[in-house]
C-alpha cells in the first residue's frame, strides 16, 4: 500500500491549518513511515523513552498508567488524533504511561529525525509541531478538568456527548477504568441514564 493513499487523513488534517502544495504532500508522504500494530500491542510502555509521536490513521488506543493493584485509563485515542507521551518524547525522560492498542491500528510515525527532515525542507511545517503540542495540551487539560470537576456519571455522559462511537468500541472494564469505578457501577450508571431517557 502506497503512503500517499493511506496518509490522506494526515494530509487533510494538516490542510485544515496550512495549505500544502503537491510538492509538500509528496515529500511528507515519502518521508513519514507507516506502522501497523495488532490489538494488544504497545506503542509505549512505562519506563521506556518515547522515540516518536504518532498520528492515528485507524484503530483505537488507550493511554493508561499502572498502580500497585490496578490500571488507570486516562484517555482513548481514535482516528485523526496525534498520540504521544509528550514529556517523554521532548525531554527524553522515561515514560510514566503506557499506550496500548485496543484494536488493530495503523499509525504514521514521526521520529525526531523525520520531524527535522520535514522542518528543514519546509519551514512552514512548524505549524505541525505546534498542532501536536496544542492537541496534547488540550488532552491533558481535558483529563485534569474532568477528573477534578465531574462525577463518574457526568464523565460518562461527557464521553457519550463527545465520542459516542467509543461506547461501542471499548470493553466495559476499560470504560470503568477511565471513569474510576467498577464495571458493576458502570452498569448501574448506564441503567440510570437509560431510565432517564425513557421517563
Amino acid at each position: 500500500m502506497k503512503n500517499t493513499a493511506i496518509l490522506t487523513p494526515l494530509v487533510q488534517y494538516i490542510n485544515n491549518f496550512i495549505h500544502l502544495n503537491q510538492q509538500e504532500v509528496d515529500y511528507i508522504t515519502s518521508q513519514v513511515p507507516i506502522k501497523e500494530f495488532n490489538k494488544g500491542d504497545f506503542l509505549l510502555k512505562e519506563g521506556d523513552i518515547s522515540k516518536a509521536f504518532f498520528f492515528n490513521l485507524s484503530g483505537c488506543l488507550r493511554l493508561f498508567y499502572q498502580t500497585q493493584d490496578s490500571e488507570k485509563t486516562l484517555f482513548f485515542y481514535t482516528e485523526n488524533q496525534f498520540i504521544t507521551a509528550y514529556e517523554s518524547f521532548t525531554k527524553e525522560k522515561p515514560s510514566k504511561y503506557y499506550i496500548e492498542c485496543l484494536e488493530d491500528s495503523v499509525v504514521a510515525v514521526f521520529t525526531l529525525e523525520t520531524e527535522m527532515k520535514l522542518l528543514n525542507q519546509f519551514s512552514k511545517l512548524e505549524v505541525l509541531v505546534r498542532l501536536v503540542m496544542e492537541e496534547q495540551l488540550g488532552i491533558y487539560q481535558h483529563i485534569i478538568s474532568s477528573l477534578i470537576a465531574l462525577t463518574p456519571e457526568e464523565r460518562y455522559s461527557q464521553l457519550l456527548d463527545e465520542y459516542p462511537q467509543l461506547i461501542h468500541r471499548i470493553p466495559q472494564y476499560y470504560l470503568a477504568s477511565y471513569l474510576g469505578i467498577t464495571p458493576e457501577s458502570l452498569s448501574r450508571i448506564r441503567k440510570r441514564l437509560k431510565d432517564k431517557v425513557r421517563s
